[in-house]
């Protein structure tokens, strides 16, 4: 009797004794765990905050360099568009004059019809007199020529030849005869310059027929290189103007060609001060010089590129000091973070020792009660088990209706995102691959719409990953509200959702993503402000896989935030 009471007393304390003792053990090892966390990311943040920002900048610069050597392929495809569309004007206005004077009432000579056509094309003159249009018939005669050359109109140039010793005028005439119209390159002389000097330029001639006569306009290549760069460096001026590096642009000689931070030394040739390095190097590295386009003496990471095909030098500036800036925020804003951490640890951790106490003195209770009921307890399970072979079968049954709801309840929670209450990546991939199934069914097509919330990292550093989560929250109601009960509309991942709108063209999912942007632009997040989305929209393909559609909402999300952020991007194909 005494070692039965001794055992049960035993059996009854145990709860007290290590119920309280495991929870304070854990509560100081998951306080000395964080301490030790915070401790480590403190030191890998500095390095950590460098590498990000030096391959933020080298990525930027790769960009503008790929930018800015795609659209200098591009100058001679425009230039062509250009000439050829002023001829094809120059050739309507003139069949339509013919037209009108031949079908007229009144009898108008050839000759008074040439010279109204003549006088209706004089005028038309661009880039400050050096691009015109010119009337030439078959045997090399100028009918129409610029005012530079109002000399030649009357008399025949048929045996003009360039700088390169070509029979341009022959060259011309040949193409019109068994082409009807053509484009060539040659050299000619320019009515601001040197008149013994020819410059190369791209020509369009065009037959015209009524009078064996052929049209023609021509551009000079540097003007159209200076106009598309002048465009060019205006539109890379404005990428990313928040960054913190500063983007700079040097030709091959040493001249700049864009600085926004200093503007007021572009155009200045700054060779002598690079030394050379500049327009060698491609790599990161701290240097003391380059004081001609930057703050003197001050350590700094620069990035340079070579543009492919051109002589253009794209580079960018990090000042350590912007950087330790920045560092200095990230650090205070760590240190704060996990402060409010560790005072929440140990709040928890008291509360949770002293719940333990009571749990631990209620399970002595019980326990020592179970332990003195054991007999009826064991007697009345023995009861327990005759009722429940008796009603099996109905038992069996209830259990077949509560396993059911459980796994209602487990699909919902295997389909639904538990922060935002928005369907998750695994509902949305049933449902678009049911859709794309009933689209190849019925050849009907659907839209993408694929979003993320700009700078959300920027967010969640600031103001904590509480009012992130809140955002985060926001979005889905605003999301809810706005799109139709048929859209279905996921959280993708993180930051990113995911729209699928069934019945869509991409004319109608433009309108709506604009719609969505536009939204969320103006509106007002609490204790975040305000915030922007980048939005990317396709429209399904016929026969498309659904990861070849993913991956273009994707590539359109991407080009959204390429051109700024807060934009929408439409990929067709």
């Amino acid at each position: 009797m005494f070692k039965k009471f001794n055992v049960i007393t035993f059996l009854a304390i145990m709860p007290m004794l290590f119920i309280p003792a495991t929870v304070g053990f854990v509560s100081m090892m998951a306080i000395e765990s964080e301490k030790v966390l915070f401790e480590q990311t403190f030191k890998q943040l500095e390095v950590e905050h460098v590498e990000k920002n030096v391959t933020a900048m080298r990525s930027k610069v790769d960009s503008l360099a790929d930018l800015a050597s795609y659209r200098k392929s591009l100058i001679d495809i425009e230039l062509q568009t250009r000439i050829k569309r002023r001829v094809d004007e120059a050739y309507n206005v003139a069949n339509s004059i013919h037209a009108h004077l031949t079908n007229g009432q009144e009898k108008v000579s050839d000759f008074d019809i040439q010279e109204i056509i003549k006088s209706a094309l004089r005028p038309l003159v661009w880039n400050e007199g050096e691009s015109f249009i010119w009337i030439l018939d078959f045997e090399g005669t100028f009918h129409l020529a610029p005012s530079y050359l109002r000399h030649l109109e009357g008399s025949s140039i048929i045996d003009f030849k360039d700088a390169t010793g070509r029979d341009v005028i022959k060259e011309e005439i040949l193409i019109v005869k068994e082409r009807g119209e053509g484009f060539m390159w040659d050299t000619f002389t320019r009515p601001t310059k040197d008149p013994n000097t020819q410059y190369e330029q791209l020509a369009f001639v065009k037959n015209f027929g009524h009078y064996d006569w052929y049209f023609g306009s021509s551009e000079y290549l540097d003007i159209a290189t200076k106009s598309s760069d002048k465009k060019l460096l205006k539109a890379i001026s404005k990428i990313d103007q928040a960054s913190v590096d500063e983007m700079f642009i040097f030709d091959s000689n040493g001249i700049l060609l864009l600085s926004p931070a200093y503007p007021e030394k572009v155009g200045t040739n700054l060779s002598e001060l690079v030394d050379g390095q500049l327009m060698t190097t491609k790599k990161a590295f701290q240097y003391e010089w380059l004081e001609g386009i930057s703050r003197v003496a001050e350590a700094k990471h620069v990035y340079v590129k070579n543009v492919l095909n051109t002589d253009w030098i794209i580079g960018s500036v990090i000042y350590d000091v912007d950087l330790k800036a920045e560092l200095i925020q990230a650090q205070n804003s760590l240190i704060q973070r996990y402060n409010k951490r560790i005072s929440n640890m140990k709040s928890v951790s008291v509360w949770s020792f002293v719940l333990a106490i009571f749990t631990s003195l209620l399970l002595s209770v019980s326990v020592h009660n179970l332990l003195v009921r054991y007999k009826e307890a064991l007697a009345n399970k023995n009861r327990e088990l005759q009722v429940l072979n008796a009603t099996l079968e109905e038992k069996v049954s209830l259990r077949t209706h509560e396993l059911e709801a459980v796994n209602v309840q487990l699909e919902r929670l295997a389909t639904t995102d538990s922060l935002t209450g928005a369907q998750n990546r695994y509902a949305f991939m049933k449902a678009i691959e049911s859709e794309v199934k009933r689209s190849d069914r019925y050849g009907e097509h659907f839209s993408l719409i694929m979003f993320d919330l700009d700078f959300f990292k920027t967010v969640n550093d600031q103001f904590g990953h509480d009012v992130g989560d809140q955002a985060l929250i926001t979005i889905v109601n605003l999301m809810d509200a706005a799109l139709r009960d048929v859209d279905v509309f996921c959280r993708f991942g993180g930051e990113e959702f995911i729209v699928l709108m069934p019945c869509t063209n991409i004319k109608a999912a433009e309108d709506t993503a604009e719609r969505l942007r536009v939204m969320v632009e103006n509106h007002y997040f609490n204790n975040a402000g305000h915030l922007t989305i980048s939005l990317g929209v396709v429209e399904h393909l016929k026969n498309e896989l659904v990861d070849t559609a993913l991956k273009r909402v994707d590539l359109a999300l991407y080009q959204s935030k390429d051109r700024g952020r807060n934009k929408v991007s439409v990929l067709k194909s």
